[in-house]
């Protein structure tokens, strides 16, 4: 099943990243392609209003590709629409590019029940070199409401840089949330510390935005979904 998953999620999943003055490049997060006319959905909080955005085009999934990518060619995207409230951004890739995106691609997310297996695809530690996609399975372990924001609950540890990456439904293979990050009971600075590491950050609850939200910025963009 996962196999199958990673065959037609992989290709649409990609790095972003903000151009900086010295003509680099820094990792910000995950994000899919989600239209065929360019655009790609993620997390609104990995990324600022004011930064150059662009992402790096995947590596084929199936071969061995280096662990760190020291030279890379990047596409230069714009954002399109921002929700900061649910915690989604659309950005869109501002020259042409030859797009196949998968159709039916998005799911219903009230029919998604606790219990659900899942796959969720992102680029966790990319800010340490890790710039190889990482597929990983879990299951809904409950649906839940943040701040009127609807949200799965998923029994997983997510990582830093996995925010703004798809969670797929394994049985219809469609798109219903885009991971946004894992619950940290001490916050995310770590209020205890031992031997240097913030106790907290090891919880294997995380949650991922529903799709909706994601499909109401395409709508408003004037887009079919």
């Amino acid at each position: 099943m996962l196999r199958k998953i990673a065959q037609q999620h992989g290709g649409g999943c990609l790095m972003i990243v903000r151009r900086k003055d010295d003509g680099g490049v820094e990792f910000v997060g995950s994000g899919f392609l989600c239209h065929s006319k360019g655009y790609l959905l993620t997390c609104a909080h990995s990324i600022n209003l004011t930064d150059k955005l662009a992402i790096i085009p995947p590596q084929p999934i199936n071969d061995f590709t280096p662990l760190t990518l020291e030279r890379v060619n990047v596409i230069d995207v714009s954002v399109a629409q921002y929700n900061a409230e649910n915690d989604v951004a659309l950005l869109k890739i501002t020259a042409p590019q030859p797009l196949v995106v998968p159709e039916n691609l998005f799911g219903d997310e009230n029919r998604v029940m606790v219990g659900t297996s899942v796959a969720y695809f992102g680029y966790p530690f990319g800010q340490s070199g890790l710039h190889v996609l990482k597929i990983s399975s879990s299951i809904i372990s409950a649906k839940v409401l943040s701040n009127n924001t609807k949200q799965f609950q998923l029994d997983a540890m997510v990582h830093e840089g996995n925010s703004g990456g798809p969670l797929v439904d394994l049985t219809t293979g469609q798109i219903i949330g885009i991971i946004s990050g894992r619950f940290s009971p001490t916050g995310n600075a770590g209020g205890v510390r031992i031997g240097g590491y913030a106790l907290g950050t090891e919880s294997s609850i995380s949650y991922a935005t529903t799709i909706s939200y994601g499909k109401d910025l395409l709508i408003s963009e004037g887009l079919n979904v």
